[in-house]
């Protein structure tokens, strides 16, 4: 499912990024060695993580990354065929230690495959996605065990043929996907959070509340932030569920149109872009804060810090001091999950060629840039 800043010339001196079980092995490659750094610490730094485990560059384009609460771990797509990927029109999925460079193969994507980006737990233990050819279903793969196993309804509906993983909690001890069909007006009719220890799945919202569109849980996953889709008749609306007791509380009033950002690791505040720019509500005391004249691309875990993208670029904005950051030049791109807690670490895709030193691969890269 958040976006101010320095052109890319200043930028690159001044910061020089249940249950059917199917099991595979993630691959780790050999040889690890640390991202590669635009200059020594301590100052705020850009890495590159599109890299194999060695530092070598990839030789094909890299995106859709996201980044662990801690920033320890992050995920992204590649079509590198150094990297093993790109025949045919492959592409890998990879979870790397920003600290060590190990780099692990996560899954594959046939180049006919319908998917959706990945998601990483808060803790970095696990990461989702979701693809298939014709119907597409949610995938966990888990970094301990090296597994991954196929999400779906323990009993499901008749009009549920594909599952779409949505998010974590902190620690993967729960976990939100949307189940439907692709074909038709039934994509995503119904969501459910599971609990992982017991393989219970609760259902949080069915078809009385139309497609949903996104999904965020809190950290101890007891809070669920969730989109529907507008249609002729019916509204949209962005809303925040206790997963046991089922009350909600509607999340966007008195916004019109609204689209689904964040939800506090806390349950205590949801981010939300409408009219044009970027809100934060206090779910205690229904305070609403219009904190950004420009829609976010994602927020941080905490809801304190929200990504902008404009025509200069990418930029973090602090919501309680109002300071913008510049994090990355123009034409950059990130998505939901490119936070960490704290803004200590905000991946993001950019073809530039300046931010880090050799980078002589003309193309789309991973990078991550680093508070200090």
């Amino acid at each position: 499912m958040p976006t101010s800043a320095l052109c890319r010339t200043a930028l690159t001196a001044v910061l020089a990024a249940a249950l059917g079980a199917t099991t595979f092995l993630g691959t780790a490659q050999a040889r690890p060695q640390a991202p590669q750094r635009s200059h020594p610490a301590p100052g705020p730094r850009i890495e590159r993580i599109s890299t194999a485990a060695d530092g070598t560059q990839a030789d094909g384009a890299s995106g859709e990354a996201v980044i662990s609460d801690d920033g320890r771990q992050g995920a992204f797509s590649s079509k590198a065929h150094n990297l093993g990927c790109g025949k045919g029109g492959t592409r890998c999925l990879f979870v790397k230690d920003l600290r060590t460079g190990a780099l692990t193969t996560v899954g594959y994507l046939d180049n006919l495959d319908h998917w959706a980006p990945m998601v990483i737990s808060g803790d970095g233990s696990h990461v989702g996605y979701s693809e298939g050819s014709h119907s597409p279903w949610g995938y966990v793969y888990d970094r301990t065990s090296g597994t991954t196993v196929r999400i779906a309804p323990a009993d499901p509906p008749p009009d549920a043929s594909q599952t779409e993983l949505l998010a974590f909690d902190r620690h993967a001890r729960h976990l939100a996907f949307r189940a439907g069909n692709r074909y038709g007006p039934n994509e995503g009719l119904y969501l459910y959070v599971r609990d992982t220890a017991t393989g219970a799945d609760r259902l949080v919202s069915g078809p009385e509340d139309g497609s949903k569109t996104a999904a965020q849980l809190s950290g101890d996953g007891r809070r669920v932030a969730f989109a529907t889709r507008a249609t002729a008749d019916r509204p949209g609306g962005v809303y925040v569920a206790d997963v046991r007791t089922g009350a909600r509380v509607r999340a966007d009033r008195g916004l019109g149109t609204a689209a689904l950002v964040r939800l506090s690791a806390d349950g205590r505040s949801v981010v939300l872009t409408a009219q044009g720019g970027t809100y934060v509500r206090d779910l205690r005391t229904g305070r609403l804060r219009r904190v950004a004249d420009t829609p976010a691309v994602t927020a941080g875990p905490q809801a304190r810090e929200v990504l902008l993208s404009t025509a200069q670029g990418l930029s973090l904005l602090d919501v309680r001091t109002g300071r913008t950051t510049p994090v990355a030049p123009a034409g950059s791109t990130a998505q939901p999950g490119a936070v960490g807690a704290r803004g200590r670490g905000v991946v993001f895709t950019s073809a530039a060629d300046g931010l880090v030193p050799g980078d002589t691969n003309a193309a789309a890269d991973v990078f991550v840039r680093l508070p200090k």
